[in-house]
């Protein structure tokens, strides 16, 4: 197994609220590029496995829902990339602390070298009452490649 890159975006590292959450896939709350050049035109190119946690924290009321998405190769932009990951989160009342994990399994490896994800948040329930990301919002990312046999 090779060890390719690990990378961490944090869009807040308290819990002293930074904002509210669309009610469209717009806020780009993580974004990593995860440098996979070393297997470029070697057979590891067609065996890279992504490994991506997060943890958003959020306040509403028991009828919001949070939908969390990763996307892989796009732009920054909610909707240029290929979604790789989608979770639809109720709510309860107070403070929430939402953490995932996520994974792609042998994504393609662009020339670049790079493969970029980016994690957006949005209030996909009730647009009223508000949500508001309370924090912390971070997002990480681990590459490697490889088979191994017995």
């Amino acid at each position: 197994i090779q060890f390719l890159d690990s990378r961490t975006s944090e869009f807040s590292n308290t819990s002293t609220g930074v904002g509210t959450l669309p009610v469209t896939p717009s806020i780009l709350l993580g974004d990593i590029g995860l440098q996979v050049a070393a297997v470029l035109a070697t057979p590891n190119a067609a065996d890279v496995r992504v490994e991506l946690a997060g943890t958003i924290g959020v306040a509403g009321v028991a009828a919001n829902t949070v939908t969390i998405t990763i996307e892989r190769g796009g732009t920054g932009v909610s909707g240029s990339g290929v979604v790789i990951y989608t979770s639809v989160v109720d709510l309860y009342t107070g403070r929430n602390l939402i953490s995932f994990n996520a994974a792609d399994f042998h994504p393609p490896v662009p020339l670049t070298g790079e493969i970029r994800y980016s994690m957006y948040a949005f209030n996909s329930g009730t647009p009223e009452p508000v949500i508001t990301i309370t924090g912390p919002v971070v997002f990480n990312g681990v590459a490697q490649a490889g088979t191994t046999t017995s």
